[in-house]
């Protein structure tokens, strides 16, 4: 199987974040149980409303404190033969419970980098199975790579920014 170049998996990545940001602008659009109106979620930026739409509404001090909050959640990622697919590879600070799942023809795991230096990483897995592991990101640099045999030099490592 030929392996998409840059360009092609640059474009995949753009198209992944712009639904995620998508959903999430349509998540805060929906009703307050509380009869609250939604101009808070709509003039927050994009992150800011996707974070307020997962917390409880409990008025406009929850809006104030979600931006001061870490935002963390779960992040779903696969192993596609020597590639990984992730929503976004922009997060925001936190914690975060990463489940790996193993979509290709071999074995896998994913290990977080930050600095060099290996911050955790989830179990080797085969084909068909999942991993998880939990993790707290700081704003910096980060690199999810696989650490089988030469997977790694072999491309199946991406770069992830957290704000």
């Amino acid at each position: 199987m030929t392996r998409p170049s840059g360009t092609t998996r640059t474009v995949r990545r753009i198209g992944v974040g712009l639904i995620a940001v998508t959903l999430g602008l349509l998540s805060a659009c929906g009703s307050d149980d509380d009869g609250s109106s939604d101009a808070a979620a709509s003039s927050s930026s994009p992150s800011e409303a996707s974070t307020s739409a997962s917390e409880p509404s409990a008025g406009s001090s929850t809006s104030s404190s979600a931006a001061e909050e870490p935002a963390g959640g779960t992040l779903d990622v696969s192993s596609v033969d020597f590639d990984y697919e992730l929503p976004s590879t922009d997060l925001t600070a936190g914690e975060y419970t990463i489940n790996l799942t193993n979509t290709g023809s071999a074995s896998h795991d994913l290990v977080v980098e930050r600095d060099g230096q290996d911050v955790d990483g989830t179990d080797v897995i085969g084909p068909g199975e999942s991993a998880s592991v939990t993790v707290m990101l700081e704003p910096g640099e980060y690199v999810f790579y696989c650490s089988v045999g030469n997977h790694r030099s072999m491309g199946m490592e991406v770069a992830v920014t957290v704000t």
